[in-house]
């Protein structure tokens, strides 16, 4: 998956062959059409395998951060969806580039995918509300303003790079965040 992204994003996924993939994975393509019938194929492959990533790093955490009061919870997740967009971030920019590309149910899937990560946060500052630690007008659009800002990490690291190794990313992205969450009126 990862080099299909790499090659989807450096090429383009309309200019990138079945044949190129093989040869990335330095596997021969006849065994790679074993596990797959097109490259479209490759598209739903994605969504299964980017889908079961985020939700297993996220479920994998739920139990430590229902422990953890509301600011401390969302900096963890936070944190630790950076270090997913990190791990896979040509995975991240092909879904931003190509998602022109994908069928109605594909697209479907993906707003799915999409949903399930922002309802996280969501969760995260609704549960802040409640305590009163956070000032939050709409928690939906504000979770939805988090996760582009990580995902930034990857669609924009070409020129974040140059900047801000990813412990200042990671530091000062989460600052930015919850200054806006603050019970204080600005």
């Amino acid at each position: 998956m990862k080099a299909a992204a790499a090659l989807f994003i450096k090429r383009g996924y309309i200019n990138t062959s079945v044949r190129d993939i093989a040869v990335r994975c330095k596997i021969n393509v006849a065994t790679l059409y074993h596990y797959i019938v097109s490259k479209e194929n490759i598209l739903s492959l994605f969504q299964e395998y980017t889908t079961s990533l985020i939700k297993s790093t996220l479920e994998q955490h739920r139990e430590i951060i229902n422990g953890m009061d509301p600011v401390e919870a969302l900096v963890y997740v936070i944190r630790k969806y950076l270090e997913w967009v990190d791990e896979y971030q040509d995975i991240t920019v092909f879904w931003y580039q190509e998602s022109k590309n994908l069928t109605p149910q594909q697209m479907k899937n993906l707003t799915a995918q999409e949903e399930y990560t922002v309802q996280i946060f969501v969760e995260l500052l609704e549960g802040g509300i409640r305590q009163g630690v956070f000032k939050v007008v709409n928690p939906k659009l504000t979770a939805h303003n988090i996760v582009v800002l990580c995902d930034m990490w990857a669609f924009r690291r070409w020129l974040i790079k140059k900047h801000f190794t990813f412990e200042e990313y990671v530091r000062d992205q989460t600052k930015l965040i919850l200054a806006q969450l603050s019970v204080h009126d600005i």
